[in-house]
């Protein structure tokens, strides 16, 4: 047998693209990595493409994998293939992310494990690997790969920048699944020009063509590569007319006339591979033993002798079709009834293996042509399967089809919310509401499987779509939480609390209200615990006691699941409990961080960059903001992503950026607006009233703050907290101060209830704001001595600052000059420029100039270097703060010697003392 061609000889053309290869190839070499993607029609190139990568790959390891359509919905199957030569590294990796591998690829068994887990630990396993020589991935097919192999690709790519690992994908365009190009380069395919077309026609039959049908052939391919190979072999008609043919469709004929020209024998046997997948040799041999009931036996020999070269490959153990195309053909090419056999062949083959258990499911559901209980019951087993092993894809897939089968309504409805809330984890959401519209309209869905859809319904319209709407779901169902599981009635409540905050819904926080006092709380357990914080919340923002003791405070400090901490923390901080609350936001966000789960991470980090506000630690609060909207974006949540930029417009007022908070805030409200995300829309106008309470603007102010609940008759409870304070002080600035009177007095009264001194220092500031003369001086003295220890450092600047007014107006200079100093000096700071202007302004106005300070050195990283010189302070290794941040180990180590450049520091321990010294320097 000759030697094989140089592909670098062979391919012909593709000057643009074999040039975007080879840039991808070097930039590996170089350590800034990165990833490709490859798209066009069938035929085209791509996998030519791929080849030729790898063929250039000198010096680099190479790890490939394709996608194969009957495996699209098993769970990791792509990537399995991918990662399987590395995966005796696995030990190199933190525990944690060993663990998730080896749960997906099942080499282990435990608890299904995050998504985002799992892409860390690729990530982490292709870095170790990478550093021995770099790296190159090859992912062929990409449209058939399945969704969580995917996902986790595209996670990889978007981290390759400071990695010697290039990603190099192919698929086809419009068919399968969509592929996330962000990160990618993106290469699309086109035929070949008319020389390199030429060219490959001669080699390959184009001899045998007069030069009209040559050129006719030319024209109908359109230089699809994979035609003009494969097209001269056939009739002439489906060049007819010199018009361009339906490609694929055209192929696809073409290969299956030529798998009918075989017998009937033959045939069979190409059905069985088609219809398997897997290519095992040996589960072939055993289908073919009972295909038909085993009456006519499959022949083997056609294998063995060859006569199937032209349409299929050997390798080792395994058969693979010498094109995709092929295999396409000769499966859609059967008859129904053909299917289905071939399907119960391959079930009964897989049979006596139970680490085959879910493609004999698979292969069940496919053989079955109506309702098939036995088979529903095998598929619903696998999902389950498939959902310990964290494939959340797969296991929707297998419930799909289960409910298709099921013999009954219930269990069908049942099965499509199985399903749904399977799609949803697996980020999936538009076939999630696909399927819960389907089972809302089963009039025979159980209680409790109707409350588990609107539970579900309503987070995904939390997280992706508006909360005005996840509460109209949530009202109809409320009567039906007193008699409920008490688990579902505490999930349901956690939704509606947070739904009600998002839409701004006063109104329904007062039914809410009503009925958290007839929920029964008595039998002991932490749904017991969350229904009586939920009703304290609730009795403290009507004025009233909360009755939520020091046993359930202890009770609480022993929650440990993160999302429920984290809703918790919210209640507790409504009742007053803010240091407890705080404690249980980080540590909710440190557990999320801990298992993986980016998507919930996101969600909890909303809280906890409040709380860093709040604290006066404005690089920290951006810096999770950042990188919460990044999560955000990655794990499907637009409206949890759109509440973080919202959280960086207000941040950039804060620092008196104008130009950019308007901007943020301008699209914060462009999209609150179009999706009725009506708190998002609050910290938006908040923003912007911060900005002109700041320069003085105290008419443009009040409108901003008012907007919160213009048209509204009852604005909710929470929202206040951010509002009323800055709308007391734009009212009273702006001449109108009985404008604050009513949300003044709300206000107050929730802060008496909570008796929490932050809230009643703010309360105390208000009121000397509405005061006037002794009255008000000793508000603000009262304010001062309640802010003592809150960790509040911007809001005690704040009360400092408008004392220090007071007192100027009141002609008592040398006073005021005590307080704006004061003041001055926390807004410098914590880098609130915009109101330290503002205080040195009413300095020179009591003839004393403002003094200047250094700013920051820790103002110099960006959000990302920030975390990780913080992260650092607190002893963490690079392989801890990797896991930490979702990033491979190489990337740490770049950006900490950025840091350390930045700094001017040698060391770990110098990075430490600077990172400690300057939050010593922040209060709280």
């Amino acid at each position: 047998m000759a030697a094989p061609r140089s592909l670098r000889s062979v391919l012909r053309g593709r000057v643009r693209e074999r040039a975007a290869v080879d840039a991808l190839l070097d930039r590996a070499r170089a350590g800034t990595g990165g990833g490709l993607l490859l798209h066009g029609e069938p035929g085209i190139g791509k996998s030519a493409l791929l080849a030729y990568a790898a063929e250039r790959a000198d010096g680099m390891r190479v790890l490939r994998t394709a996608g194969v359509e009957p495996e699209a919905d098993l769970g990791y199957a792509t990537l399995h293939r991918l990662m399987f030569s590395v995966l005796g590294s696995l030990d190199r990796l933190p525990e944690p992310q060993a663990r998730a591998l080896g749960v997906v690829f099942g080499r282990a068994e435990g608890t299904a494990p995050d998504r985002f887990l799992v892409a860390l630990a690729v990530l982490s396993l292709l870095s170790e690997t990478a550093g021995e020589r770099p790296l190159l991935c090859l992912v062929d097919d990409a449209q058939w790969a399945d969704p969580l192999s995917m996902d986790v690709l595209a996670f990889v790519a978007r981290r390759l920048d400071t990695e010697p690992i290039a990603l190099a994908m192919a698929a086809r365009a419009d068919e399968g699944r969509a592929i996330d190009v962000a990160g990618l380069v993106d290469v699309p395919l086109a035929g070949l020009d008319r020389e390199s077309a030429g060219a490959l026609l001669a080699e390959h039959g184009g001899e045998r063509l007069s030069p009209a049908e040559r050129d006719e052939l030319l024209v109908a391919t359109g230089g699809n590569p994979l035609a003009i190979r494969e097209l001269p072999a056939v009739p002439r008609s489906l060049a007819a007319q010199g018009e361009p043919a339906p490609l694929a469709a055209g192929m696809q004929q073409a290969f299956l006339d030529r798998a009918r020209r075989r017998d009937p024998g033959a045939q069979r046997l190409l059905l069985l591979v088609a219809a398997d997948g897997s290519g095992r040799v040996d589960a072939i041999r055993r289908a073919a033993k009972t295909y038909d009931g085993g009456d006519t036996p499959v022949p083997m020999q056609p294998l063995e002798t060859g006569a199937l070269d032209d349409l299929l490959v050997a390798d080792g153990a395994t058969l693979a079709f010498r094109h995709p195309l092929i295999r396409s053909a000769i499966y859609h090419g059967a008859s129904q009834a053909e299917r289905r056999s071939a399907h119960r062949a391959l079930a009964t083959a897989f049979e006596a293996d139970p680490a085959e258990a879910d493609r004999r499911a698979w292969h069940l559901g496919q053989a079955s042509d109506g309702p098939d209980d036995a088979a529903a019951d095998e598929l619903e087993r696998s999902a389950e399967r498939a959902m310990r092993r964290g494939g959340p894809a797969a296991a929707a897939a297998a419930l799909e089809r289960a409910a298709a089968l099921s013999g009954s309504d219930d269990a069908r409805a049942r099965r499509w919310v199985a399903a749904a809330r399977a799609w949803w984890r697996g980020g999936h959401a538009t076939s999630a509401h696909a399927l819960l519209d389907r089972a809302e309209r089963m009039p025979s869905l159980a209680a409790a499987e109707r409350l588990d859809l609107r539970a579900l319904q309503t987070l995904m319209d939390l997280r992706a779509g508006s909360p005005a709407d996840a509460l109209a779901r949530l009202l109809p169902v409320l009567p039906d939480l007193v008699g409920a599981e008490s688990g579902q009635a505490v999930e349901l409540l956690m939704l509606f609390g947070e739904a009600g905050f998002h839409a701004n819904a006063g109104t329904a926080w007062d039914e809410i209200t009503v009925l958290a006092e007839r929920l029964p709380a008595n039998t002991g357990g932490d749904t017991d615990l969350l229904i009586r914080l939920f009703r304290g919340a609730c009795r403290s923002r009507a004025g009233r006691d909360h009755d939520f003791g020091p046993d359930d405070v202890a009770a609480l400090e022993r929650l440990t699941d993160p999302t429920t901490m984290a809703w918790a923390g919210g209640m507790a901080y409504g009742i007053g409990l803010r240091d407890l609350a705080l404690r249980m936001r980080r540590t909710a966000a440190d557990r999320a961080r801990a298992s993986g789960a980016a998507g919930t991470l996101a969600w909890i980090l909303e809280y906890v960059v409040g709380d860093e506000i709040s604290a006066g630690r404005f690089a920290t609060a951006e810096a999770h903001a950042e990188e919460a909207y990044r999560f955000a974006v990655e794990s499907g949540q637009p409206s949890t992503a759109c509440r973080h930029q919202s959280s960086l417009a207000l941040l950039a007022a804060l620092r008196g950026d104008e130009e950019r908070a308007r901007e943020l805030a301008d699209e914060v409200l462009a999209e609150a607006n179009d999706r009725d995300l009506r708190s998002t829309a609050a910290v938006a106008y908040r923003t912007l009233g911060l900005l002109d309470l700041a320069t003085g603007r105290a008419t443009e102010a009040l409108a901003h703050f008012e907007a919160i609940g213009r048209d509204r008759t009852a604005v909710h409870p929470g929202l206040v907290l951010i509002t009323v304070p800055e709308l007391v002080e734009a009212a009273v600035r702006d001449g109108r101060p009985e404008r604050a009177q009513a949300p003044y007095e709300r206000f107050a009264t929730w802060a008496d209830a909570t008796g929490a001194p932050d809230l009643l220092a703010l309360a105390a500031r208000c009121g000397a704001l509405l005061a006037s003369g002794t009255a008000a001086e000793e508000a603000y003295v009262r304010a001062l001595e309640l802010h003592t220890g809150t960790g509040s450092p911007l809001e005690r600047a704040r009360t400092e600052l408008l004392y220090g007014q007071h007192l100027r107006r009141e002609r008592r200079r040398t006073d005021a000059r005590t307080h704006l100093r004061a003041a001055q000096d926390t807004f410098r700071r914590i880098g609130a420029a915009v109101w330290a202007d503002r205080a040195g302004d009413e300095l020179r106005a009591t003839g004393e100039t403002a003094r200047q300070r250094e700013p920051s050195t820790l103002t110099t990283l960006t959000p990302q270097e920030l975390r990780i010189a913080t992260v650092v302070s607190e002893g963490a290794t690079n392989r801890e703060i990797a896991a930490q941040l979702f990033l491979s180990p190489r990337t740490v180590d770049y950006h900490l010697r950025k840091v350390f450049q930045k700094l001017g520091v040698t060391s770990r321990t110098e990075l430490t003392r600077l990172v400690l010294a300057e939050a010593a320097g922040q209060p709280g």
